[in-house]
């Protein structure tokens, strides 16, 4: 009985350490890394951009340029806060009336050969900072104006203005009229499109207007053309004006000849009726 007791002791005292050194000898797993989730605001940021592009492109009408690329890749070229801004003025024109404004031009690499620039380097198209709307009315139209007032107010430019008749559809995020040679821009693209999107980017950051110089340039065209039009008016005024004074100077001398043809014919039958003088 003893015997017995010794051993059931013996094996109690020895499975726990026998345990411990299988535990010893296992190897051991790696601890899965928990998930981590995006948080802050550069999060936010890429969320507001991503569906500032899937909005933009729904509501395209693909041209000719944004179709031979995949309008997904036209939309994704354009500057990121040009893209936001552009969402953001599209919807507002939508809950305005223009059911129908969208882009139709994005971004178009110069191999393309589309645009009226000679040198196709020069087009903002190039570098993502201007895009072709439809949806906006005629050159001139009441919907063209309506457009160009909510572009402005969510800084973006039109810089033609809405009466042109070739580029009044043209928008840009920049004040800048062509990239040239020299310009830092130019480094960051090829004839195919960017070389390092992100640097075009960056660079680009640089020359993007704010919402104060937009709604500040739509004002500036409209006090020209208010000017303009107060000009040709005077203008016009000041010839009907003068035509009017000619026309009166003319109708009184009519007057005064017909007014004196009587007198003069009178003045003939007398001579022709008097008696012939005596020598």
């Amino acid at each position: 009985m003893k015997y017995a007791i010794a051993l059931l002791l013996v094996g109690l005292s020895v499975s726990p350490a026998l345990s411990f050194v299988s535990e010893v000898g296992r190897p051991s797993l790696p601890a899965s890394e928990p998930k981590l989730e995006c948080e802050g605001p550069s999060c936010d940021a890429d969320a507001d951009l991503e569906q500032a592009r899937d909005y933009l492109v729904k509501t395209a009408r693909p041209s000719g340029t944004m179709t031979r690329q995949g309008s997904d890749l036209a939309i994704e070229r354009l500057h990121p806060e040009f893209a936001k801004r552009l969402a953001d003025a599209i919807r507002a024109a939508r809950r305005s009336g223009l059911d129908e404004v969208g882009i139709f031009s994005a971004y178009r690499p110069p191999a393309f050969g589309v645009g009226g620039f000679a040198d196709k380097y020069y087009s903002l198209h190039a570098y993502g900072l201007a895009v072709d709307l439809y949806g906006i009315g005629r050159p001139g139209s009441r919907e063209a104006k309506q457009w160009h007032e909510i572009a402005a107010g969510h800084g973006i430019v039109c810089p033609y203005g809405y009466q042109n008749r070739a580029e009044w559809n043209h928008c840009q995020a920049t004040h800048l009229a062509a990239v040239k040679s020299e310009h830092p821009l130019r480094k960051t693209i090829a004839g195919s499109g960017p070389i390092d999107l992100e640097r075009m980017f960056e660079v680009g950051n640089q020359f993007i207007a704010n919402v104060k110089s937009a709604i500040a340039a739509v004002a500036a065209d409209r006090t020209v053309r208010i000017a303009k039009t107060v000009v040709a008016d005077r203008a016009t005024r000041a010839v009907n004006s003068n035509g009017t004074r000619v026309s009166h100077r003319r109708k009184a001398a009519i007057r005064v000849v017909k007014g004196s043809r009587p007198a003069s014919r009178h003045s003939r039958l007398s001579r022709k009726s008097a008696p012939a003088s005596s020598g």
